[in-house]
């Protein structure tokens, strides 16, 4: 894009510069004003149209710029896409694209977001074929719109939603040591502290999935299930198999202390992780091993060949210690090896 004078200089205009504060919320002034304290980092340097929008990705996570909060902002996604090509994004649009879905495809590099993006996207586009052409992206809210209190609310619940389980360590990906109710349980607690309703935790539940869990999940579940409690339970059931049982199973049979204190961690940390990852998992494996006794033969295992292990676990059988009682006497003597 060139200026009048010819140069290939971004333009000076500040991003939707006829938006009325008093008639946007927090959201949307804070989406307005970030795009132009961009505009002004990018007038200063020379970031490339690839480095721009990496900026903008970097800047609106999926969950953001396809909120509703955003999407009832007038002409927000078309203006965004404006400015993006006038500093040399060069989004490329199909023809049975709308803009918001060219955003969608073209902004984020990420896989996961990418598909997130496209998620979210097309359902602000379905959203729209059914209230109206233009009832979500390009229709001008009105004052009394704008005022809207539950409105506000519910857009700034959905972000909050998505700032709290934006960490990878807070979602479900499918791996083997994870286990799913254990999430479900973190969320739960957040929807208690937002005071969300059953359909906002449906509504919101795809923030603490990621990689392999959250496709199959936008893929097989979203669009079929028709509560939370429906979408847990098929989330549940796909990563409950009986495949994925034995592998499970397999997993704490093969699983050894050693392997993490080669790694550098400490006896005493890698006792107590070891017992933390047998409880957590231990519910996921077949019925048939699912006893506490299975659960003394896990952990004896881990920690076999251990020298101050030796005594705790010649009176499993003696004295018929539980898992519980197991992973004391454990702790116990490993304490007593470090003061000798």
């Amino acid at each position: 894009m060139t200026d009048p004078s010819g140069n290939n200089s971004p333009p000076a205009t500040n991003f939707m510069p006829l938006a009325d504060p008093a008639m946007l919320s927090v959201e949307q002034m804070g989406f307005i004003s970030s795009v132009r304290m961009l505009e002004a980092e990018v007038r200063e340097s020379t970031l490339s149209g690839e480095q721009v929008k990496a900026a903008v990705a970097d800047l609106f996570p999926p969950a953001v710029l396809f909120g509703t909060d955003i999407a009832t902002l007038p002409y927000a996604h078309r203006e965004l896409r404006k400015w993006l090509d006038g500093h040399g994004a060069n989004l490329q649009q199909h023809s049975s694209h709308r803009v918001i879905m060219t955003l969608a495809t073209s902004l984020y590099v990420d896989p996961e977001d990418r598909v997130a993006a496209n998620q979210l996207a097309s359902d602000l586009v379905a959203a729209g074929r059914r209230v109206g052409a233009s009832a979500v992206a390009s229709q001008p809210s009105s004052p009394a719109r704008r005022g809207d209190a539950s409105s506000t609310a519910g857009d700034r619940t959905a972000h909050n939603i998505a700032m709290r389980f934006r960490d990878a360590s807070s979602k479900f990906s499918g791996n083997l040591g994870e286990a799913w109710m254990e999430y479900v349980a973190e969320y739960q607690q957040v929807a208690r502290d937002y005071d969300l309703s059953q359909e906002q935790r449906f509504q919101y539940m795809h923030n603490i999935l990621s990689g392999d869990a959250k496709r199959f999940y936008l893929d097989r579940v979203q669009s079929y299930a028709t509560s939370f409690s429906q979408a847990v339970d098929m989330v549940s059931t796909e990563y409950n198999s009986i495949v994925r049982q034995n592998r499970v199973k397999n997993y704490l049979v093969g699983y050894r202390m050693s392997t993490l204190l080669s790694d550098g961690v400490t006896e005493a940390a890698a006792l107590e992780q070891t017992y933390k990852t047998i409880t957590k998992l231990a519910p996921q494996v077949p019925r048939s091993h699912q006893g506490d006794a299975h659960k003394v033969e896990f952990l004896r295992s881990a920690v076999v060949g251990s020298p101050w292990a030796t005594e705790p676990l010649s009176r499993i059988a003696t004295h018929g210690l539980t898992f519980q009682q197991l992973y004391g006497e454990l702790e116990a003597a490993l304490h007593l090896h470090k003061g000798a």
